[in-house]
């Protein structure tokens, strides 16, 4: 369409841009505002974008402004308020943009293009692939800028919508068109080009869709072919590829593998940082990979001595270390930039299992989030270590050895690391002679050095732990190690701080706790240091610590004056930090924990401490139901709602049934269940996971106060989330069916019995989900199930057969507790109520099932007990002569003896 804008408000809209750019403040602020005034107008984006594309003798910062302010508007608010005409124009004339001279204009072009596709879809703008195409390969004779920005712009376009390319458009499917193309241009004679052409094919790998696996050994032959190319961005792409197709067609790599682990290997010394990165990713997928082992323990003699060359830090990577470690940092103040973000740990009520096994927790102790080489190498040796233990140990042991008592320390301080690396790999025969060198090298004179020595022996720490518990030859390494570790903590430099702090953390949790009784004091004094100097980055290190500590220690904290060693210095931070600060997160979840702890020893903090807490929960809240109503209203993240329910459940935890008068005290009980039952609706799973905790404490301390009153709701909301179940809602699902557990020991069958039936329901249809949620979610559904028998063995009675098998086979590998043993009184009352179900020979097995985990029961309770054997009694009378084979069939010889010698049956 043809179009032409006014001039004068063409000018208008160009000063308002350069205003934007000034380095007054108030300057920009007067046109920031004159700015969102102008992006009202219809016209706008014609204006835009004419300013960007066609104002080709326009200031370029400004072009590149009027296409900044585009793209962002289409982002926010492209769409079908956008008239059609608009549109018209904008698609005929953005292609402009790509034939400019001014690189930074087709940059920007490019990125205006890939938002207008992802809004418009194919849909509306089909053409513009072609055109695009047309463009790379140099058609009308094209200026090669003008080729390389068209294939930028398609890269941008693969990236953000990949999925929209694979599907099927008036019966064809867009990349069925894309894909020969993409190949044609791997041809092109602008190594740019080529290189983007591959990267945009790498986008639809991951797909595995058949428009690309057409094209796969072609597209193989194109990356051997190009394997040399001098283009940088080339050989980085094809790294890429090849760990693409690594893990989605690891097969198509079986006859080439061993010539691409070794392009790979003289790849990571790249002088190129990406190239180089990239080819130790591919290594590090191959760890992993399904590949045939033969092969990779085959190459490790070669790819083991290239990590432990790349684990040392870079010429660049030490210029810049000199000039950040040339000083002492400790009392340096740390600057907003420097703290990172918290992930905030949510709490699951995880089933205890009779062999130990829990989850486990990856946490990232990295001073930089950077993915670099040289952690990308570590982490390589440290998968192989795991995988490939005796063969790693071999190859690198004889190096190590040399390299960790070199004069020079980058080499040292990266011995000290691959040590760590290898620690899930069985070194423990180096340990006796490795412990005592790592805890003299925590006073070396570069603080790289001290920083990895703590954090290698922190993944030691269960072997030096273990040595002093049961007194073996190397106990007395305990003592001298943790002295070590505790200096570190106090160290002049900020990143050893945080190391040993973080170290501190993992002896303490690998200590036995007769091992740690005697250190209590002082490492409460050592925390009251670590206090009085942190800064704030580290400070949040030292709350998981002390969370840590609190934790494993538990009521032994009520000891002593213990508790008035530690809360000063935590009451003194939590009136320090404003409300809305983020710095509240960590210290919440830490004080959540010793409020649990501590118990009533806690009771004297506990009214201020409540009632902040409620109020936070409430300001969140409340701020969500402003911005329903006015989206320009601020929120705050959900992390400060996790948190403070969080510390609210410490407080239940702890003071158990006196939390009553706690929530009476500050006026908060009726208060603290509505916000509660704002939370269970909450879109944020995070936020409902930590509600359905506290509903479920609430439950055991105080449920006829607390709970009772809002019961219906609160039964809707657990049905509703159980229900509505996903994997990725798991962790709410197993919360929200613990909490139904306790409610049901806690309320009256009169109060529970008009959402008995369909609670019921919903439990037997959560126990037969086995493939679509976690297994911790199905047992404690199991033990939901049957708590639920207690009080109304009659609404489960009739469909015992449902579930009955499923409920045995969950509830075997569970550990001997409280939950249990009220899970299994219930079920024996349902069997009381229907004694008879045993219609099948399924039913007869799940029956079977139940006999034998009695029988494997080893200390029910007395009540327990004797409703095991009013039931094995019931049904040795029902089964009569045909007992003993029923016995035979459902357990062996030694359960058959147990089951005898305890119940006489």
């Amino acid at each position: 369409m043809s179009w032409n804008p006014d001039p004068q408000a063409l000018e208008q809209l160009k000063r308002i841009l350069g205003a934007t750019l000034s380095v007054d403040a108030a300057t920009r602020e007067e046109a920031t505002a004159a700015l969102d005034q102008a992006k009202q107008e219809a016209d706008v984006d014609m204006y835009l974008l004419y300013i960007l594309a066609l104002d080709s003798q326009g200031d370029s910062s400004i072009r590149a402004s009027a296409g900044t302010v585009y793209k962002n508007k289409i982002t926010s608010s492209y769409g079908r308020a956008t008239l059609e005409h608009v549109k018209e124009y904008v698609k005929t004339q953005v292609l402009n943009g790509l034939l400019d001279g001014d690189r930074r204009v087709r940059n920007i072009t490019g990125n205006v293009i890939t938002s207008l596709f992802f809004s418009l879809g194919m849909e509306q703008w089909a053409q513009v692939l072609t055109q695009l195409m047309d463009l790379a390969a140099g058609a009308s004779g094209v200026a090669e800028a003008t080729q390389e920005g068209a294939i930028g712009a398609l890269a941008k376009i693969c990236e953000d919508s990949a999925q929209k390319l694979n599907k099927p458009l008036n019966g064809e499917r867009p990349l069925d068109y894309l894909m020969p193309k993409f190949m044609e241009l791997t041809n092109s004679t602008r190594a740019p080009v080529r290189a983007r052409a591959i990267h945009c094919i790498n986008q639809f790998i991951e797909l595995r869709t058949q428009s690309f696996l057409v094209h796969l050994d072609a597209f193989l032959a194109r990356l051997f072919a190009l394997a040399t190319d001098p283009f940088a961005e080339l050989r980085r792409n094809i790294c890429t590829a090849f760990t693409l197709i690594l893990e989605t067609r690891a097969d198509k790599l079986v006859p080439h593998l061993d010539g691409i682990i070794n392009y790979c290997l003289h790849s990571v010394n790249d002088e190129n940082k990406e190239v180089s990165l990239e080819a130790c990713d591919f290594l590090l997928n191959l760890s992993t990979s399904e590949m045939p082992e033969e092969m990779v323990v085959s190459k490790l003699p070669l790819i083991l001595p290239v990590l432990l060359d790349k684990m040392v830090y870079s010429a660049d990577e030490l210029i810049d270390l000199a000039a950040i470690d040339a000083a002492d940092d400790a009392a340096v103040a740390d600057r907003d930039q420097d703290i990172r973000p918290q992930n905030v740990k949510t709490r699951e009520h995880t089933v205890a299992k009779a062999n130990g096994e829990d989850e486990d927790e990856d946490e990232d102790d990295t001073d930089s989030t950077e993915w670099t080489l040289r952690k990308c190498a570590a982490a390589t040796l440290d998968v192989l270590s795991s995988l490939y233990c005796a063969q790693v140990l071999d190859c690198t042991l004889p190096l190590l050895k040399d390299r960790i008592v070199s004069d020079q320390w980058p080499v040292c301080e990266a011995a000290i690391l691959a040590f760590g690396a290898i620690a899930e790999g069985g070194a423990h025969d180096q340990l006796p002679e490795l412990v005592p060198f790592l805890v003299e090298r925590m006073t070396a004179p570069q603080p790289r050095v001290r920083q990895i020595a703590c954090w290698t022996l922190s993944r030691y720490a269960l072997w030096v732990c273990l040595e002093a518990s049961v007194g073996g030859q190397c106990a007395n390494y305990f003592i001298p190690t943790l002295e070590a570790i505790v200096s570190c903590a106090l160290d002049q430099k900020k990143i050893v701080q945080q190391a040993a702090c973080s170290s501190l953390a993992c002896f303490i949790e690998a200590c036995e706790l007769e091992l740690l009784r005697p250190l209590m004091e002082p490492l409460l004094v050592h925390f009251s240091k670590c206090f009085e100097v942190y800064q704030r980055k580290n400070m949040i290190i030292l709350y998981d610590s002390v969370q840590t500590f609190v934790e494993k220690v538990g009521s032994l904290l009520t000891e002593k004056n213990y508790a008035d060693m530690l809360l000063p210095n935590l009451i003194a931070k939590w009136q320090r930090l404003d409300d809305e600060d983020e710095e509240l997160w960590p210290l919440l979840e830490c004080m959540s924990s010793v409020a649990a702890s501590l118990g009533e020893v806690f009771a004297p903090y506990a009214l201020p401490v409540c009632a902040r807490a409620v109020a936070i929960l409430a300001n969140c809240i409340s701020l969500e139901e402003q911005n329903r109503v006015n989206p320009l209203v601020p929120t705050l993240s959900k992390d400060f709602m996790v948190t403070s329910i969080d510390l609210i459940d410490g407080l239940v935890q702890g003071l158990g049934t006196h939390c009553v008068e706690l929530f009476q005290q500050a006026a908060s009980e009726a208060k603290l269940m509505e916000l509660l039952l704002h939370c269970f609706e909450d879109e944020e799973n995070d936020v409902r996971q930590s509600a359905f905790a506290l509903l479920g404490d609430l439950a055991i301390a105080c449920h006829a106060e607390m709970v009772a009153p809002c019961l219906q709701p609160v039964i809707v909301a657990i049905g509703e989330e159980i229900t509505s179940r996903t994997m990725g809602t798991s962790a709410v699902c197993n919360n929200a069916t613990w909490a139904l557990g306790e409610i049901a020991l806690q309320a009256s069958p009169e109060a529970i019995a008009p959402y008995i039936d369909n609670l019921c329901g919903c439990l037997i249809s959560l126990l037969s989900s086995a493939f679509d949620i976690e297994e911790t979610v199905l047992e404690n559904a199991a033990i939901t199930l049957g708590r639920m028998g207690i009080h109304s063995p009659g609404a489960l009675a009739p469909d015992i057969s449902a579930f009955f098998l499923l409920w045995g086979q969950y509830m075997d590998g569970l550990i001997e507790n409280d939950e249990k043993d009220s899970a299994f009184q219930g079920m024996c009352q349902v069997l009381a109520v229907n004694p008879n179900f045993i219609t099948t020979p399924e039913d007869r097995r799940a029956l079977g099932v139940f006999v034998a985990a009695i029988a494997f029961y080893e200390q029910p309770s007395a009540k327990l007990r004797e409703m095991f054997a009013s039931v094995l009694g019931g049904y040795r009378a029902m089964f009569a002569s045909d007992w003993e084979v029923f016995v035979g069939e459902s357990m062996d010889v030694e359960l058959r003896g147990a089951l005898q010698s305890k119940y006489n049956v």
